[in-house]
Formats: C-alpha cells, sequence, structure tokens
C-alpha cells in the first residue's frame, strides 16, 4: 500500500487522501447499444496543490510486460 504519494510536478509530498483522483473511460455507441472501450486505463491523480494530474503507474507497462514476455 502506498503511504505517501509525491508530485513530480510541484513536489507536494501528501497521504492518498489528500489527492483527488480521476478514472477515464470510452464507451462506443452502436446502433442502440453501448460498447466498453476494451483498453485499460490507469487512475489519473490530481495534485491538490498544483492540480497537475499524473499517473502512479505508466499507461503502457501492460503492454510493456506483454512484449517483454513474448520474447
Amino acid at each position: 500500500m502506498v503511504k505517501k504519494i509525491k508530485c513530480p510536478y510541484c513536489g507536494y509530498t501528501g497521504e492518498p487522501s489528500d489527492f483527488t483522483y480521476m478514472y477515464e473511460t470510452v464507451l462506443y455507441m452502436t446502433e442502440n447499444h453501448v460498447i466498453p472501450e476494451e483498453r485499460e486505463r490507469p487512475i489519473l491523480v490530481i495534485c491538490p496543490r498544483c492540480r497537475q494530474g499524473f499517473f502512479l503507474k505508466s499507461p503502457y507497462s501492460k503492454l510493456i510486460d506483454k512484449i517483454m514476455e513474448e520474447k
């Protein structure tokens, strides 16, 4: 579990509860029903001081892991 989070932009360090979290998703509309996006997106962490968003984990980490497993 993450005990402290540090903003890579302004250097603010705080508890996870100090930060705001945003989850993004895309929905595709086909005829008369909705299909969710198959790609997984990481949670965006928003700093309470500078209001910049950043990821705790690279959005490409699963893709990189998959490529490395195939080698």
